[in-house]
């Protein structure tokens, strides 16, 4: 029987058949999933929170939502979603399950495919509390506030890692076209100036990120989260 892995029956071996979204079967194809590969989809829920990493270029925070399309081979062997790692454990990226927008994000972060890394700490949902020049004051959910770059005192960082009450001018935002229009529908571009005030813990500390996932095992010990339209892009067979 013909299904896609999205709509497959959990906890049963599923062959893939075909991938029909070519960067995610690009993707998958780096991680060792081609059709043929086996697979099984886990019954459980999942928490995606922000991480912490250390890569080749110092720190880098990164929201619930871009960790979890990143694996990490671990030193022990495993190959896990990021935000399963526990702090102080080391390996490499061993590949992204996110587009083009992703990939590009992490490359001005300073961190790609095969980069070593070290788990710093996972963190609780977070919002900025900023000035925006010409808008006033908003509250940032840190999925924003990670993918903003900007200079601040001659250096460049991450919005999320910047000095309360200090200049910070944005240069590039990051992620693909829904989260740069999200982010631009603020007012928030390159040449602007914000101003963080605050940071907080979110009030609503519910995480959504993990609800329109779900979680695949293949045969080969690799643990990979899929965004439920990507899953509709992977044909499965099963008995």
């Amino acid at each position: 029987m013909y299904t896609t892995l999205a709509k497959a029956p959990k906890g049963q071996q599923l062959t893939i058949k075909k991938i029909t979204q070519e960067h995610l079967e690009k993707n998958l194809a780096s991680m060792g999933l081609f059709p043929g590969s086996v697979v099984t989809v886990m019954d459980e829920e999942i928490s995606l929170q922000t991480v912490r990493i250390r890569g080749p270029k110092g720190e880098i925070l990164l929201s619930g939502g871009m960790g979890g399309k990143i694996v990490a081979h671990l030193d022990d062997g495993r190959k896990v979603p990021l935000p399963e790692l526990k702090p102080g454990e080391h390996g490499h990226i061993e590949g992204i399950t996110g587009g083009k927008g992703l990939g590009e994000a992490l490359s001005a972060l300073g961190l790609q495919e095969n980069d070593c890394i070290e788990m710093i700490r996972l963190m609780p949902p977070m919002e900025y509390i900023t000035i925006i020049e010409g808008r006033g004051r908003v509250r940032l959910p840190e999925g924003m506030a990670a993918k903003i770059l900007g200079e601040m005192l001659g250096n460049e960082y991450q919005f999320a890692s910047v000095q309360v009450d200090t200049p910070f001018k944005v240069t590039r935002i990051l992620g693909g076209k829904r989260a740069q229009h999200a982010i631009e529908s603020l007012n928030i571009a390159p040449g602007k100036t914000l101003r963080l005030e605050a940071v907080e813990q979110a009030k609503n500390i519910g995480n959504s990120y993990g609800l329109n996932r779900i979680v695949a095992h293949s045969s080969e010990g690799l643990r990979i989260f899929l965004r439920i339209d990507q899953a509709e892009n992977i044909t499965v067979s099963h008995t």
